[in-house]
């Protein structure tokens, strides 16, 4: 049995391959289908290696929504791309093969309409004779679409005559069939338009009071199930896909690691606040750190010019590009923190880098500083190479200008997490 499924992919990869390019209407039979002079759900029905599919349409009772006139776009996955989604998924039977009959009936229905767009036709190459739109980059409302307004809509890439779809890296095989009332374009990947888990890029106030109200800043905010600050749920208010407004809690103390939960997934980590503080208007009661050394530049630690939060900063003004400030500080262990906290304003855009494990590049990590807004820096442990502190302790922070061009920057609320 195994052997068998085995040299029907086989089969199948080879005649696609041969089929790659070549549908046009010199072709009067692809597949068992004959071109022209079928519906496009006909064609999809008579066509046997469109079997899978043309099985979940039976299976989600689709069949008398597509087999009318009205105009349809098909992106049908092969049954090998669709054999291969339900070996991914977990539709396997006792034997270990694909099994589309395990799918839930709700979820083969969004599948099979996350391939179809109705009301258009449309196909990648010009063909002679036919009238048609054609696909171009750019995204389509499909019917999935219709039924449920948090799934994306349908991305499509034509490049060079190539399409692919829904992000994937795989090309469409070039096969396509036209009907008196459509196009089947095939496809090697199965269609999904869930949005993916939801990602956090920082918030609105990265050291907040209880109370108060921040906004969580990323992207996939669909379906929002829960916000929590360890393992605490909180308050709190989806905007949009891209903004949640929380309230932190009012027992809220000086930190947090901050997740959102979603119906897609579990966003990174976000931080807020600190642990220790090395500097928020000053150095524990000091303006100064208890040692220094820097190259290239100049610094002002009670400056009063920018500042992210309180009444002072530390102005860094850096005369010559690669220059660097090392601030020193009593020794702290690496086991009692996760994150490097720092906000960064800087006058024009900007790379530094940060290190607690020396001054060499090896021991650092390089991050990207936007001009013109104060950006809420959060690295992790992981990134920094505390492998290198081989005492288990460190005492100083250094950052390096790394954009290799002079500038002024401010740090503000520079801590440990």
């Amino acid at each position: 049995m195994k052997i068998l499924y085995k040299l029907k992919q086989i089969a199948l990869g080879a005649f696609l391959l041969a089929a790659a390019y070549s549908c046009d209407d010199t072709i009067e039979d692809v597949g068992g289908a004959e071109q022209n002079y079928n519906t496009v759900y006909g064609l999809i029905a008579a066509n046997t290696n469109l079997s899978t599919f043309n099985k979940a349409v039976e299976l989600t009772g689709l069949k008398s929504t597509f087999d009318k006139p009205d105009d349809f776009t098909f992106f049908i996955p092969t049954d090998a791309a669709f054999d291969a989604y339900l070996v991914k998924s977990g539709y396997v039977n006792s034997l270990g093969y694909p099994d589309i009959n395990l799918v839930p009936v709700d979820v083969l229905r969004e599948v099979v309409l996350s391939h179809v767009v109705k009301g258009v036709k449309k196909r990648v190459g010009y063909l002679d004779g036919v009238q048609a739109d054609y696909l171009t980059t750019g995204e389509l409302a499909t019917m999935a679409n219709a039924e449920d307004a948090d799934l994306y809509l349908l991305g499509v890439n034509v490049t060079n005559g190539v399409l692919k779809v829904n992000g994937s890296d795989k090309p469409a095989p070039g096969v396509d069939y036209y009907g008196t009332n459509g196009f089947v374009n095939v496809l090697d990947n199965v269609i999904s338009l869930d949005p993916p888990a939801p990602v956090i890029d920082g918030v609105s106030n990265a050291s907040p009071s209880p109370g108060e109200d921040i906004i969580i800043k990323g992207s996939h905010f669909v379906q929002v199930q829960t916000v929590k600050f360890e393992d605490k749920a909180v308050t709190f208010k989806v905007l949009s896909k891209t903004e949640i407004q929380v309230t932190v809690p009012a027992d809220y103390g000086s930190n947090a690691l901050v997740k959102v939960q979603t119906v897609y997934g579990t966003s990174n980590v976000a931080t807020l606040g600190v642990k220790y503080l090395l500097f928020g208007d000053d150095f524990n009661g000091s303006p100064a750190p208890s040692w220094t050394w820097n190259w290239g530049g100049t610094e002002d630690f009670q400056n009063t010019e920018m500042v992210s939060r309180g009444t002072k900063s530390i102005k860094r003004e850096n005369k010559d590009g690669w220059s660097g400030l090392m601030i020193g500080f009593n020794s702290l262990k690496v086991a009692d923190y996760q994150y490097l906290k720092i906000s960064i304003y800087s006058t024009a855009s900007t790379r530094i880098l940060f290190s607690i494990a020396g001054q060499d590049d090896p021991t650092g990590i390089a991050v990207d500083i936007k001009a013109g807004q104060w950006n809420n820096i959060s690295i992790p442990f992981s990134s920094l190479h505390t492998e290198l502190l081989t005492n288990g302790e460190f005492n100083s922070l250094f950052m390096k200008e790394y954009s290799g061009l002079p500038g002024t920057v401010y740090l503000d609320d520079i801590g440990f997490l």
